[in-house]
């Protein structure tokens, strides 16, 4: 069974084109926390092969591949180049999503929710029951 692996982040290195396929290199650290007894992880530098139709579909420009936040499926790989591969691990991408940073936005009857006034409120009972 081959092994799965995904990684988030954006690309180090700048976009290159092959006959079929585009590649990028991404560098990713894994959790601060690690199992106790065990060492925390370092930096590990990935470069990911994705196919020009999936990757014309996200949208991605070269330009803009550096600044968005990527979701990277795939599995890893041994039988690329090295010069074709400068990370240490190659991932053959199966499926690449582009990460919006999402804005929480609060309806304004929450932004603008004020405290009663309770000498007003005690002023408005007296007037109506005097009415």
């Amino acid at each position: 069974m081959p092994h799965k692996m995904t990684i988030t982040g954006s690309a180090t290195r700048p976009l290159r084109e092959y006959d079929r396929y585009v590649a990028f290199d991404m560098r990713e650290k894994g959790s601060p926390a690690a199992p106790k007894g065990l060492k925390k992880s370092t930096f590990i530098s990935y470069t990911v092969f994705v196919a020009k139709k999936a990757f014309n579909k996200t949208g991605l420009t070269k330009k803009s591949i550096m600044h968005e936040k990527i979701l990277i499926q795939g599995e890893p790989t041994l039988d690329i180049p090295i010069d074709e591969c400068p990370g240490e691990i190659g991932i053959i991408c199966f499926q690449i999503t582009v990460l919006r940073i999402k804005t929480i936005k609060k309806p304004m009857s929450q932004k603008i929710r004020k405290k009663p006034n309770k000498r007003l409120q005690l002023l408005s009972r007296k007037k109506n029951k005097s009415l």
